[in-house]
């Protein structure tokens, strides 16, 4: 009796043990958002899971030793395919684009199957995924409960803000604070020198190597659907292809449809990615500010009052990137059909490669 009574206390506590890490894991301070080791389960888990269709390559290091994950979808996969590039989690608090970058997996997973017309899609093209390219600020804004730490709530591990680290279009001055500068305490910080860290430099390389045709950048919080030019008001010679891209984009917004905006008009930038893939590449590259400020403060930021869940959506996590992913498919979809999957012509503004 005694020894039964040691094993049922015994097996008792396993599962309070259990069931409380379990609760605790379910009640961390940023849930519903993954940790980054959840996330990476995630993306190995579309490779593992859906060979047929899905391959997981290394782009390369972080900062501090993490891999930087690239996802391949698309059937018979080859070099010479036409490519679109989806990137999220540049900034390290924004997590909402990183949330909609991985339910685009999950879609285009599903509709493989079910979609005649994105089996097709598939089948013509591939579609590239980086679900995350700070993948040490992630992890710090995330290990903070959303605080930051020493870094703050944008960079990566030395500082720098990733979205400020691409070469700068010759000549293109900016005193707006936002725009980007060269002081290391500045949240805008670009950094020692262009591409100087490891993730910008992976995806540059990535970009100029492959055989792209779109690039869609995802971030947070306005609601916006942005296009080059960044670092001057003048529209872009190709503003109407750009605009159509993103009416395809809101064509397939399920609830909340963002504007269509220049991103200068918006505010200027430099050692922007858009302007560098459009300027230097002649790919058409796209800045989406994943869910508002307006909605994110009703949903959950006027109770906390911090930053983490003014940039990002608590409860209405599935509305946002439910509302979102269809249209990245569409957006894809139509930028194909008007650049016929190939860069357009680089621009002889860019001297500098």
């Amino acid at each position: 009796m005694k020894r039964r009574k040691f094993l049922i206390a015994v097996c008792l506590s396993i599962f309070i043990f259990v069931s409380g890490q379990a609760l605790a894991e379910k009640d961390h301070p940023l849930s519903p958002y993954p940790s980054l080791e959840e996330l990476y389960e995630e993306v190995n888990s579309f490779a593992k899971n859906h060979p047929e269709l899905v391959s997981l390559e290394e782009l390369g290091k972080s900062v501090e030793g993490r891999p930087i994950y690239l996802l391949r979808f698309g059937f018979a996969k080859s070099p010479s395919k036409p490519k679109a590039l989806i990137a999220g989690g540049i900034h390290a608090e924004e997590f909402i684009g990183v949330a909609v970058g991985m339910e685009t997996a999950r879609e285009l997973i599903q509709k493989s199957e079910t979609a005649p017309a994105v089996k097709e899609l598939l089948t013509q093209i591939e579609i590239d995924l980086i679900p995350v390219q700070n993948p040490d600020g992630y992890n710090r804004v995330y290990e903070t409960n959303g605080k930051g730490g020493e870094k703050g709530m944008r960079k990566n591990a030395n500082g720098v803000d990733l979205n400020r680290n691409f070469p700068v279009v010759p000549g293109a001055k900016s005193l707006h604070p936002l725009a980007g500068n060269r002081r290391p305490r500045s949240n805008y910080y670009m950094g020692p020198s262009e591409l100087s860290e490891p993730e910008s430099s992976a995806m540059a390389e990535l970009v100029k190597s492959g055989n792209y045709f779109v690039v869609f950048n995802l971030h947070s919080v306005a609601g916006k659907f942005l296009y080059p030019y960044t670092h001057t008001k003048t529209p872009a010679p190709d503003q109407e292809l750009f605009i159509e891209i993103g009416k395809a984009f809101q064509a397939g917004q399920q609830s909340y449809k963002y504007k269509i905006q220049q991103s200068y008009s918006w505010y200027p930038t430099l050692g922007d990615p858009d302007d560098y893939n459009y300027l230097a590449l002649g790919i058409p590259s796209f800045t989406i500010e994943v869910s508002t400020v307006g909605s994110n403060l009703a949903d959950k930021g006027f109770r906390t009052f911090k930053e983490f869940w003014i940039a990002n959506p608590g409860e209405k996590y599935d509305y946002w990137i439910k509302n979102d992913a269809p249209g990245l498919i569409l957006a894809i979809d139509k930028a194909y059909q008007l650049t016929g999957g190939k860069p357009l012509e680089k621009k002889a503004k860019w001297e500098k490669q």
